[in-house]
């Protein structure tokens, strides 16, 4: 069986409704990460790992931005400025090293 070299991560976000646009969200926006599965085992893998490892204690946790942003449930920790500061610099820094290996 023949697979693909490449493997794709598509999301959405935002008021996808075109007939009752929430005033408080008018925005839709349509997400897609096209990855060389060699890459993403062998970098974005291991780098997402590490900081949940280092942040929560294990790679459990899924990275849902409105957890973040609010604080909610794992994400708690970040109501300390300084952990929040550490953790959004890591992952600034997770999204610049995997968008400097895009072609």
């Amino acid at each position: 069986m023949n697979f693909s070299d490449y493997i794709a991560y598509v999301d959405e976000s935002g008021d996808h409704s075109l007939t009752s646009i929430n005033p408080q969200n008018p925005v839709f926006v349509l997400a897609f990460c096209i990855f060389e599965k060699r890459a993403y085992v062998e970098t974005v893998v291991p780098l997402v790992q590490r900081l949940k490892f280092e942040f929560f204690g294990h790679d459990c946790v899924v990275l849902h931005s409105h957890e973040i942003r609010k604080a909610h449930v794992e994400f708690s920790i970040l109501l300390n400025p300084m952990v929040r500061a550490s953790f959004i610099e890591r992952v600034n820094g997770i999204v610049r090293k995997i968008a400097e290996m895009a072609p």
